[in-house]
């Protein structure tokens, strides 16, 4: 009984590292200059735990994203906590305002943004589409 129990826990275990790690690497700071400095194109993902808005971001992200793949290999996603970045310098430097904020970014230029309760999928098709011209 307690081997089934501890096998369950490590596999729950293993499935929530990939959930978290499909959603995208968590913010610390100068990580996106990191990136951005690597080549990459970045989304930051300003998001609360308690934001619905941000929770319809990223079931509409996660499901174009498995939709076109070609999105998550052309775009690097960090998830920034927005009780504990928002009112940051890098925040303030990419003028963001708001929690439920998607930003992508390439090199020093932004591509698009989409802020607050936009819960469209086209529209965020449309950011997506950016990253891979």
């Amino acid at each position: 009984m307690m081997r089934r129990l501890g096998l369950g826990l490590a596999a729950a275990l293993v499935c929530m590292g990939s959930l978290s790690s499909a959603a995208g690497l968590e913010y610390v700071p100068r990580l996106d200059r990191d990136k951005l400095s690597e080549g990459q194109t970045v989304l930051l993902k300003f998001r609360t735990d308690w934001c619905l808005a941000c929770d319809r971001h990223a079931e509409i992200l996660e499901k174009l994203t498995s939709e076109n793949p070609a999105y998550g290999e052309a775009i690097t996603t960090i998830v920034v906590d927005y009780d504990t970045f928002g009112n940051s310098q890098m925040a303030d430097r990419r003028r963001v305002k708001q929690n439920a904020t998607l930003l992508l970014l390439r090199g020093r230029r932004e591509l698009g943004r989409i802020e607050g309760a936009v819960m469209r999928e086209d529209e965020v098709r449309k950011l997506l589409e950016l990253a891979l011209q």
